[in-house]
């Protein structure tokens, strides 16, 4: 089913009806959050009683190449067009921006003029990173407001989805890319052919494709399952996504671990004739230890719904109880995955108080479903309340640092993932 163009009640979603790596259609639900608000769309104090859009938010597993992906695609123009999440905002992604650009100059020697593409560029953070190493820079975004902001900073950016036609379009423009990065968006991706198509015919005879993905080694065995959300459409491991590059004229030559998100996978691929030789002993590695950790198996699933409920009735609980002896509870980072986690809970803003995020744009909005206002940092200065709920734990060392007059001060923190615990 495609999307109408008019986004009339046909056009707002469709049900997935075949696995997006290798149609299969053995497809079996294994986690399911209800129906929920889109995590990125806030609610301004003037919609406060307006209702919300609000989706099913189910995971489904391919029994046949155990990729998993949502049951329900959201029409990407409703929740791209218009984006508040700035990379740039974010110090451990500026640092992280940095460290990959260095790594893969390294790794490939760009050369002076090199044409380096990012797509899902956001406000260009990443291409700025690549900036000193005196290549050509071009970011594709769908968000004008990110890509205003991207070329207001010198990063050509053009505020477009990326598909195969907008690469026949750059191509006749700039010419083919040396380097084409694709960090964090391939899960976002409903028809993954299309997307690989135009990478391919983007990419110069020798050029690198590198994707950054979420693990979902790390999802399954740490419960982060609140980075479940209508925007991320595939949650990736290794072999599938071999599969799907091979499938479109790309082979995979190199695969690395990371950091960022909760633990990533990192993959180097290049078109099938190219001289870029495979790292074997790489690629094999992560594919042998999810195999390992039981990954390719539906009983893992299984064991790790039960987990995800028990960590649901813990946080409730732990909440309520604290509720119950007066305690005042914030939050902080106002981050999509916060949203999953609070909307699956039922925690609204009779437990937590309010959240406060460094975003501007996030700021006087309130989080949807939950209605908790969403407040400059300084609120926590003023206001000191006896619990922060560190809701992108991803980044919790760094928020406890930035936080240390609460810490001294008496207070406490809450961290919800893996497991509900108080510091």
């Amino acid at each position: 089913m495609q999307f109408s163009e008019d986004l009339g009640i046909q056009g707002l979603s469709k049900d997935l009806e075949q696995c997006r790596i290798c149609s299969s259609k053995y497809l079996q639900t294994y986690l399911d959050l209800g129906i929920t608000p889109l995590a990125n769309k806030l609610v301004k104090p003037e919609e406060l009683n307006k209702e919300e859009q609000r989706f099913p938010l189910n995971v489904k597993l391919c029994k046949n190449c155990f990729n998993s992906q949502l049951g329900n695609v959201v029409n990407p123009k409703i929740l791209f067009t218009e984006y508040p999440y700035r990379s740039s905002i974010s110090q451990p992604f500026i640092e992280h921006c940095k460290s990959m650009a260095k790594t893969v100059n390294e790794k490939y020697q760009l050369n002076k003029d090199d044409l380096v593409i990012d797509i899902a560029s956001n406000d260009g953070c990443l291409l700025e990173a690549f900036k000193p190493y005196n290549v050509r820079v071009l970011g594709i975004d769908p968000a004008k407001n990110l890509a205003e902001i991207a070329n207001k900073k010198d990063v050509e950016t053009l505020p477009e989805f990326f598909t195969k036609e907008v690469a026949e379009k750059v191509v006749n423009k700039y010419g083919k890319a040396k380097l084409i990065t694709a960090t964090n968006v391939f899960a976002h991706v409903d028809d993954l052919n299309n997307f690989l198509s135009g990478v391919k015919t983007l990419l110069s005879p020798n050029g690198v494709f590198i994707i950054e993905v979420p693990h979902k080694k790390h999802l399954i065995e740490e419960n982060q399952f609140d980075t479940i959300y209508h925007e991320h459409l595939s949650y990736f491991l290794a072999k599938p996504v071999k599969k799907v590059l091979s499938n479109n004229g790309l082979k995979l030559i190199d695969l690395e671990k990371i950091n960022i998100h909760g633990g990533s996978l990192r993959f180097y691929s290049a078109k099938k004739e190219s001289k870029l030789k495979i790292n074997k002993p790489n690629i094999n590695a992560v594919i042998d230890e999810e195999k390992e950790k039981g990954l390719y198996k539906l009983k893992t699933y299984k064991n790790f719904q039960k987990r995800v409920l028990n960590l649901k009735e813990n946080l409730k609980n732990t909440l309520t109880e604290l509720k119950k002896q007066n305690k005042k509870i914030a939050a902080f980072g106002a981050s999509a995955k916060g949203n999953t986690l609070l909307n699956f809970c039922n925690i609204d803003n009779k437990i937590i108080d309010y959240i406060v995020d460094d975003t501007p744009e996030k700021q006087n909005n309130f989080y949807p479903g939950t209605k908790i206002p969403i407040l400059p940092f300084t609120k926590l200065e003023s206001d000191k309340p006896d619990y922060l709920i560190i809701l992108a734990w991803n980044f919790a060392e760094k928020i406890i640092e930035k936080t240390k007059d609460f810490k001294e001060q008496g207070g406490k923190y809450i961290i919800p993932i893996p497991e509900v615990k108080i510091i």
